[in-house]
């Protein structure tokens, strides 16, 4: 095959986000053409062993289960002559990447929708940049804090990632939670309070170089969502928090529109 500009783009993105179906992809690269285009790409990059895929486990235990693409071995070795030097002896890749628990998939998989939104957003508006950083780069920096609660023990700061958008007179940093309502609400509340404790102690500003901070959770739905800030409601100083639902940023601008629902207000507003 010839590959496009379009084909070293849809690889990019599968290296940079690691899972995708391909209507993941379809959004990204494809949102003015057909999915019969898109599934013909998608296609030939499987087929020539740039992309691999795995399938999306099925949890009703009824219909077929959908493709999911990763990268292959072919797609990493163009990764690496795309990137500059330095760029590519940072590449992290081994098939056995590709080798994950059906639960670590359907994590990937809804965390790249809020991203893949958050991206869209951020390029339609023509504003802001969008810097990313992943949940395995957001564990590597192995941030805690004391338990004021338990003496002795420590709350473990573990987002499923960290992004901030930056435009001409504006900066806004934010922690990403993706909940898919399997956390009970006294393990909630610990995390809560992790994140109270780690701005509080001044680690966060010291990491960071800021003291601006909002914590997103996008969830499965409105009563979990209720419930969720039921209990965010119940640690003190919990108030730089915002919560929204899958379906409501579906269609929607995750970052414009009044989608988002704080601890303090029962109004929906926008983060920008």
């Amino acid at each position: 095959m010839r590959l496009t500009d379009r084909d070293k783009r849809i690889i990019e993105n599968v290296y940079q986000l690691r899972f995708l179906t391909r209507d993941q992809i379809k959004k990204l690269e494809f949102e003015e053409g057909s999915m019969t285009a898109c599934q013909r790409r998608l296609s030939l990059l499987y087929h020539n062993k740039y992309l691999s895929a795995v399938h999306k486990p099925i949890l009703t235990g009824y219909g077929s289960s959908k493709r999911v693409y990763c990268l292959a071995k072919k797609g990493a070795a163009l990764i690496s002559h795309l990137y500059s030097e330095k760029e590519a002896r940072q590449i992290k890749w081994s098939e056995k990447y590709n080798k994950v628990e059906p639960f670590f998939i359907e994590h990937a998989l809804a965390l790249n929708d809020v991203r893949i939104a958050f991206i869209k957003a951020a390029l339609g508006s023509k504003e802001y940049d969008l810097f990313w950083y992943t949940e395995s780069e957001v564990k590597s920096w192995k941030e805690k804090v004391d338990d004021p609660e338990n003496s002795g023990k420590t709350l473990a700061i573990t987002p499923d990632a960290f992004f901030y958008l930056i435009g001409k007179d504006k900066k806004a940093y934010y922690f990403l939670e993706v909940d898919r309502a399997t956390e009970s609400n006294r393990r909630w509340r610990d995390k809560i309070r992790g994140y109270v404790e780690y701005v509080k102690s001044g680690k966060y500003t010291a990491r960071f170089k800021t003291e601006a901070l909002r914590i997103l959770t996008i969830s499965t739905s409105e009563e979990r969502m209720a419930n969720l800030i039921k209990t965010t409601q119940s640690v003190e100083n919990a108030y730089f928090f915002l919560f929204t639902t899958f379906d409501q940023i579906k269609g929607k601008n995750i970052i414009f529109q009044p989608i988002w629902k704080s601890t303090e207000e029962k109004a929906f507003t926008s983060l920008l």
